[in-house]
């Protein structure tokens, strides 16, 4: 089906999604090209440590980053799969961050790259780092879509940025607003009155 029958499909269900979006902070061009640009610089860093690299997805929020990212490395990879959830309910406030799902690969001695979808407060990330930094890799590095500058902490450093952003709750792309909304394909502020 092309995206003239993705269209159709929608109309044809009257999804509501766009009623929901305030604005549109970064359209899917901007992603696309931006990812792209991810990629090469992630390239160019491991070099010839690419070999062996374990790519570590931070479920459920980077899933769609991750497939359009790894389509643009031209390296071999593994991919070991966390779940951490740091959210409750309907609130929009992280709660404490909690290992949902461990990892299912041996990362001894290994380079490992960590992908997320937003670095804001940073408990998801430091919860993931620790745990896999127990296991002895080669290297921890860390790549995040985006990264909220006001709430981001200052002593925790990442390693590849797709977008700096404001600090306005965002959908699409993979982000949810309690579980929805992650198959938007723009990065979009939802309207406040759906969640406050």
């Amino acid at each position: 089906m092309g995206a003239a029958g993705c269209s159709a499909l929608r109309r044809s269900y009257n999804v509501p999604m766009e009623r929901d979006i305030e604005r549109i902070l970064i359209s899917r061009k901007c992603i696309s090209e931006r990812v792209s640009a991810l990629a090469d610089s992630i390239g160019e860093t491991y070099g010839a440590d690419s070999e062996g690299l374990v790519i570590v997805p931070i479920l459920a929020g980077s899933v769609i980053f991750l497939a359009d990212l790894i389509r643009c490395l031209p390296f071999k990879m593994k991919i070991g799969l966390m779940t951490v959830s740091s959210y409750r309910g309907k609130t929009t406030s992280a709660g404490e961050s909690r290992l949902i799902q461990d990892l299912n690969l041996d990362i001894e001695d290994r380079h490992v790259l960590v992908v997320d979808d937003i670095l804001d407060t940073g408990s998801t990330l430091r919860l993931v780092v620790g745990e896999l930094r127990q296991r002895r890799p080669a290297s921890v590095r860390i790549c995040v879509l985006l990264r909220k500058r006001s709430k981001a902490p200052r002593d925790f450093s990442v390693d590849f940025v797709g977008f700096d952003i404001e600090d306005v709750f965002v959908v699409g792309y993979g982000l949810d607003y309690n579980d929805h909304y992650r198959n938007w394909p723009d990065i979009g502020v939802l309207k406040p009155e759906l969640y406050e």
